[in-house]
């Protein structure tokens, strides 16, 4: 199968570049926005119209960093480029966002009446508010950015580096009160003059923290599989694919629900290329949509096996569907062999004995059920379960399929774990 990302693409650790996203904020296609906005917070000193303007340079300001944090994401280390991809709904989603969170903080600590568990969550709380951030501007879904499931994904695969994007965020919270106590006694009457100054240093840390966030999506875009994240260097068939460009329109706009449903129609009325199918893939797990991952697997898993012969990605979209729903199951009954035989290869045994329970019960005259069982036998072993139970399985096949081409595998195994037999 063709890789959507060059593999080789040496993609310097945070840590190393730490200076760079302090200097950030002084690019060229930055700091002319963020002086804008320095400059039009003197429209704020304005009554009532100060009001309009105040909100005005705030959605702007989240704005350019929401795209500041997507185009870093892939690559773009300049800036933003002049033609963004980020919808200008980001920023009622992002107010939908910070509200649902403190909302749902609030909700919380109204029932659990303890003031250190209160104290507990809102640390949790704010650690996984930029990992919030970080998923709204990649899908520009609410529900996907509320799901504590991919906070957590993120903050266990980018590690301590995570912390600094917590970190950098305070500095922007807590840095217009710094600048105000330290510059009021100096400008004395030129109060503008410090409006300015404090809207610009929180531009600056504003800029450099959400250049973080899209750095870390950067550096881990394989582990985390965040559609859009990573060196944007497809391949032709990825990047001619038309059904690919036309859900990605639709996700700029913001209308990511219509670009999964418009995948989901053509799976389900015509074959489509194997990009196709993991980038929907991709545009489920963002979105944290279980169900569909599974239904999903059962439709794709056919074609990795017989279509495309890769056995072990089918074996991975058989565990990632398992974890999905653990009632999975492929929906061809031939499908089950060659996905435990997989598994028992590549020492997966407990992946093994979840896809062959039931497999008896539900196909009893099934050809392949001899060695379903038998590789799930040597499953059970390896995993240190029951060995009695393993034993017993294996000569029960014995007793039904004595015929069975491995029936001399199955002896041997019965001898290594019971030597003698009543």
């Amino acid at each position: 199968m063709s890789e959507l990302f060059d593999k080789h693409e040496k993609i310097e650790p945070v840590w190393n570049v730490i200076p760079q996203f302090f200097r950030y904020p002084f690019k060229s296609r930055v700091l002319p926005t963020l002086l804008f906005i320095s400059l039009g917070s003197l429209l704020t000193m304005i009554p009532v119209l100060g009001i309009v303007a105040w909100l005005m340079l705030w959605a702007m300001l989240f704005k350019i960093s929401y795209e500041i944090l997507s185009s870093t994401a892939t690559g773009q280390m300049e800036g933003p480029p002049d033609v963004t991809e980020v919808s200008g709904a980001i920023m009622f989603k992002h107010i939908g966002l910070l509200l649902a969170l403190a909302g749902g903080y609030v909700f919380v600590i109204s029932l659990i009446g303890s003031p250190l568990l209160a104290i507990l969550l809102g640390a949790f709380v704010l650690l996984a508010t930029p990992a919030a951030m970080m998923t709204l501007a990649m899908t520009q879904s609410l529900m996907a950015a509320l799901n504590p499931s991919t906070w957590l994904k993120i903050m266990r695969v980018t590690g301590m580096a995570y912390v600094l994007t917590s970190v950098f965020l305070l500095l922007m919270l807590f840095s217009q009160a710094w600048i105000e106590q330290l510059l009021l006694p100096m400008v004395g009457e030129t109060f503008f003059l410090l409006n300015m100054v404090s809207w610009f240093i929180s531009g600056y840390f504003m800029a450099a923290s959400f250049h973080l966030m899209g750095y870390l999506l950067y550096q881990f875009h394989e582990e985390l599989g965040i559609e859009g994240a990573g060196p944007q260097r497809s391949t032709p068939e990825a990047r001619e694919d038309p059904l690919i460009a036309a859900a990605n329109e639709r996700i700029r706009e913001g209308r990511a629900e219509e670009a999964v449903d418009l995948i989901e129609e053509e799976i389900a009325r015509r074959g489509v290329a194997p990009e196709v199918h993991e980038y929907y893939r991709k545009l489920l797990r963002n979105r944290a949509d279980q169900t569909r991952l599974a239904e999903h697997g059962q439709a794709w898993i056919p074609v990795l096996l017989h279509a495309v012969e890769d056995h072990d990605r089918a074996l991975e979209v058989a565990g990632e569907s398992l974890e999905a729903d653990p009632k999975f199951r492929p929906r061809a009954p031939g499908d089950v062999l060659p996905l435990v035989r997989r598994a028992h290869e590549t020492n997966r045994h407990r992946l093994a004995l979840h896809l062959a329970s039931g497999f008896g019960k539900s196909q009893p005259r099934h050809p392949d059920l001899p060695e379903i069982y038998f590789r799930a036998a040597q499953s059970l072993i390896e995993t240190g379960g029951n060995p009695e139970k393993a034993v017993r399985t294996v000569r029960q096949l014995q007793d039904r399929f004595p015929d069975h081409p491995l029936a001399d595998e199955m002896a041997r195994f019965e001898r290594s774990f019971a030597p003698t037999r009543p």
